[in-house]
C-alpha cells in the first residue's frame, strides 16, 4: 500500500522527507526546491544538508548557511503561515551538543568534552556524516517546531551506507566495548597469552611516555563519565531508526535519466526494501526537453522523444555559410540524447515495478539554467509538484 500518492502529496502530508541518492543527480537542489514548495503551501519547514559547500544557501538565496536555522525568504503568492529555514550540518557541534544534553550534570560533560578520548572519539564519529545527521534529525524533531523537516543527505552510492548509521553506536554498546576499553589489559585477558599481555602493556607504557599522558587513566575517566550517556544514546539510535520507518517519512530516490544509473539506483530501491523500508518517490532529474516547447514547463518528459521542427532553407536565409549544417548537427545529436534518455527512462520505469518499490516516479526536465539560486529553485519546486509521477506498480 502507497504511503503517498505522488510529489504533491509528500509536499502536503509527509512529516519527515529525505532525499538519497549517488553524488551529482541533483539531491540538494530537489530538497530545497520540495521544501520551498511546503513552505509555499503554508506549512513550517526545515531543511538540513550536509555538504560543507554553501550549495543550498546559494540555491535559497542565504548569505550565509551554518548549523543556526536560517530563515529563507518565501515567494509572493505562498500561503501566509508558511516559514521555511535552512541549515548545514556541524559535525563535531552536533555530536557535543548531543553530550551536553544528555549528561547528568554540567560538569560531567564539561569533562567528557575536554577530555582526549572523547576528542578522538568524536572527531572520528563526526566525519560520519551519516551518523551526525540523524543525530542532527533527532535535535530538530525534538523541537517540535516543524511540520516538516527535509534531509538533504550526503551521496550514498548503497543503501546500507545510510540506515546503517542510526544503530551502528547502539550496536557498538551492546558489545560491551566501553567496559573493555576501561581497562586495556582485559583485551589482553581473554586471549590467554602473557606474552602478548605484555608486548601490549609495555606499548602502552612507551605511548604514554611518548605522549605526556596516562593512556590508561584517560581511558577509564573517559568511561567513568560516558557511562551515564550510555543508555540515552542507545534509546536516541532506536528512536531514530523508528522513525525512519515510520508512515509519515518519504523517502525520494533521486537519479539521472543515463543508463549507467539504472542499476545502481534500482538496487538502492531494493536494499531500502529490504529494510522494511518503502521508497516513497523515484525523481529521475535533470531530463533534456523537447526541442517544442511551446506546450509549457514539462513538455516533452514522458519518456518519449518529441519530434523538431522542420528545418528549411528560408529560416537560415541571410545566416553565414554552414549555418544550416552546423544547426543539423547540433539538433541530430540532441536526439540522440533524448533518445538515450528514452530508453533510460523506459528501463527504470520497467525496473521499477520490479524492485519492491511503492512510489510514483518523477520524471523532472532539466532547468535552461543551472539551478543557482532562488528563481531556479522556484522553478523546479513547481515541475516537481506539477508532474508529480505516475505509480510505478
Amino acid at each position: 500500500m502507497k504511503r503517498f500518492g505522488d510529489l504533491h502529496d509528500i509536499v502536503k502530508r509527509a512529516k519527515l522527507a529525505i532525499f538519497v541518492g549517488e553524488g551529482g543527480v541533483g539531491k540538494t537542489s530537489c530538497a530545497a526546491a520540495t521544501a520551498l514548495a511546503a513552505a509555499s503551501s503554508g506549512r513550517s519547514v526545515a531543511v538540513l544538508t550536509v555538504d560543507p559547500a554553501p550549495r543550498l544557501g546559494d540555491a535559497l538565496g542565504l548569505k550565509t548557511i551554518d548549523g543556526k536555522p536560517r530563515r529563507v525568504e518565501l515567494p509572493d503568492g505562498s500561503e501566509q503561515g508558511g516559514t521555511l529555514v535552512a541549515l548545514r550540518l556541524d559535525t563535531k557541534r552536533t555530536f557535543d551538543a548531543m553530550v551536553e544534553s544528555m549528561a547528568p550534570s554540567e560538569t560531567t560533560a564539561r569533562a567528557i568534552i575536554a577530555n582526549p578520548v572523547y576528542q578522538a572519539l568524536s572527531a572520528s564519529l563526526g566525519g560520519s556524516e551519516h551518523f551526525m545527521a540523524f543525530q542532527r534529525l533527532h535535535e530538530l524533531i525534538e523541537e517540535q517546531a516543524y511540520d516538516l523537516i527535509v534531509i538533504d543527505t550526503p551521496p550514498a552510492t548503497h543503501a546500507e551506507e545510510l540506515l546503517a548509521t542510526p544503530l551502528r553506536l547502539g550496536a557498538l554498546l551492546e558489545t560491551g566495548a566501553p567496559a573493555i576499553l576501561a581497562d586495556p589489559a582485559r583485551i589482553l585477558a581473554r586471549g590467554g597469552s602473557r606474552l602478548a599481555k605484555a608486548t601490549v602493556l609495555a606499548l602502552i607504557t612507551v605511548i604514554e611516555r611518548a605522549s605526556g599522558i596516562s593512556l590508561t587513566r584517560q581511558v577509564a575517566e573517559f568511561i567513568a563519565n560516558f557511562e551515564s550517556l550510555l543508555e540515552g544514546l542507545e534509546g536516541r539510535a532506536r528512536a531514530i531508526d523508528r522513525l525512519l520507518h515510520e508512515q509519515t517519512t518519504a523517502f525520494c530516490l533521486v537519479t539521472r535519466p543515463e543508463a549507467d544509473r539504472v542499476t545502481g539506483t534500482i538496487a538502492f530501491a531494493r536494499a531500502l526494501a529490504r529494510t522494511g523500508i518503502a521508497t516513497d518517490a523515484l525523481i529521475v532529474n535533470r531530463i533534456t526537453p523537447s526541442a517544442d516547447t511551446t506546450r509549457g514547463p514539462g513538455a516533452g518528459v514522458a519518456g518519449r522523444v518529441e519530434p523538431y521542427p522542420s528545418l528549411t532553407s528560408d529560416r537560415f536565409r541571410g545566416a553565414p555559410v554552414g549555418t544550416e549544417q552546423a544547426a543539423a548537427r547540433m539538433q541530430a545529436a540532441m536526439a540522440e540524447i533524448r533518445a538515450a534518455e528514452s530508453s533510460a527512462v523506459e528501463a527504470l520505469t520497467a525496473a521499477w515495478a520490479d524492485a519492491a518499490a511503492r512510489g510514483p516516479i518523477a520524471l523532472v526536465p532539466a532547468l535552461d539554467n543551472d539551478v543557482s539560486g532562488p528563481v531556479e529553485i522556484a522553478l523546479l519546486a513547481a515541475l516537481l509538484t506539477a508532474n508529480g509521477g505516475h505509480p510505478g506498480g
